[in-house]
């Protein structure tokens, strides 16, 4: 199958599933605090990490899952966006967190995800 198709099925699979598990944290936890993006941000990292160890050898799957449903599924642009909107209403505390979790934690759980 084409690679171009592989990754536009996995990223719009991806995309769909964030919008509905932002829904769902979102309704769950009401605050100002990006906890959704964080989440699917972490969790996206931890899936990446275990698709690569287990479809090292199935680039076509590493393909639609991996770069696709992950790369559409995480998002970095929201994650930035949370950023400035954290910055600009002074929540410096909460931005630092941010920031902390995402990247420390994401690298962490990509690691966790790859030791599997």
């Amino acid at each position: 199958m084409n690679l171009y198709l592989l990754i536009g099925l996995g990223a719009a699979i991806g995309a769909v599933t964030r919008y509905d598990v932002t829904k769902a944290i979102n309704r769950k936890f009401e605050t100002e605090f990006p906890t959704a993006t964080l989440t699917i941000n972490l969790l996206g990292s931890f899936i990446i990490g275990v698709l690569t160890t287990m479809l090292i050898n199935n680039p076509n799957w590493l393909t639609l899952l991996g770069t696709g449903f992950c790369g559409g599924f995480t998002t970095f642009s929201t994650m930035a966006n949370e950023c400035l909107t954290l910055l600009q209403q002074h929540s410096y505390r909460s931005l630092g967190w941010y920031l902390a979790l995402t990247i420390v934690g994401g690298v962490s759980l990509a690691a966790i995800g790859l030791a599997i």
